[in-house]
């Protein structure tokens, strides 16, 4: 099994709610390994049994929760670039569009960090969690496209899917690893955010491709 089809009835849909919020808040806590289903149990006010037959086993419940982030996320993600429509230039529409991503990865980073960890063993949440990310880059590019005329690469829809490559997979890292994993010098989350967004606008608008 994937996942688990949600219950219908409102008592059984409160309890299977309960089990997932108790599993997300231990993963934030202890990660993917310290969690058990014993926890969640005493967590939840849900018994051992009564999880086990919903779910079958550990690595169920897990996808569940990954799947409920996702699809949080990606609600979240939408609204992204609504902002943009206000800014008249690109350089400020980046800045928007790259804070906004990098501000609901930060808010589900914990959860993150330990889904970015167990994806590397599990298929349903490496393939779930690739999903999400192309579909976010979608959003990132459909919100800078009208802003196309001020890049000076040849190839825009290229240059749109870069840049979201270089946002997204540093703040990936930087979630997965923590701030000095490949380079010694700290810096804050804001202050990483802020030169992102300057990168990929000097990369936008200011250098064109060889």
């Amino acid at each position: 099994m994937t996942t688990v089809r949600p219950p219908k009835q409102r008592r059984s849909r409160e309890s299977y709610e309960r089990v997932l919020d108790a599993a997300h808040a231990l993963l934030e806590e202890n990660g993917f390994e310290g969690l058990t289903v014993q926890e969640v149990a005493a967590r939840s006010g849900v018994s051992v049994g009564a999880i086990y037959e919903r779910f079958g086993n550990k690595e169920t419940l897990l996808r569940d929760v990954h799947a409920r982030l996702m699809e949080s996320m990606s609600r979240a993600h939408e609204g992204v670039g609504e902002p943009v429509g206000g800014a008249r230039a690109a350089a400020p529409a980046i800045s928007m569009v790259v804070a906004g991503m990098a501000r609901i990865m930060y808010d589900n980073r914990k959860a993150l960090r330990a889904f970015m960890h167990l994806g590397a063993v599990d298929e349903v949440i490496s393939a779930r969690g690739s999903k999400a990310s192309i579909a976010l880059s979608k959003t990132f590019k459909r919100a800078l496209m009208p802003y196309a005329a001020e890049f000076r690469h040849p190839e825009p829809e290229v240059a749109l899917d870069v840049a979201f490559r270089i946002a997204y997979s540093t703040l990936a890292r930087q979630v997965m690893y923590g701030p000095v994993f490949e380079s010694d010098r700290r810096l804050s989350w804001k202050r990483l955010v802020d030169e992102i967004a300057s990168a990929c606008a000097a990369y936008l608008l200011n250098a064109p491709s060889a």
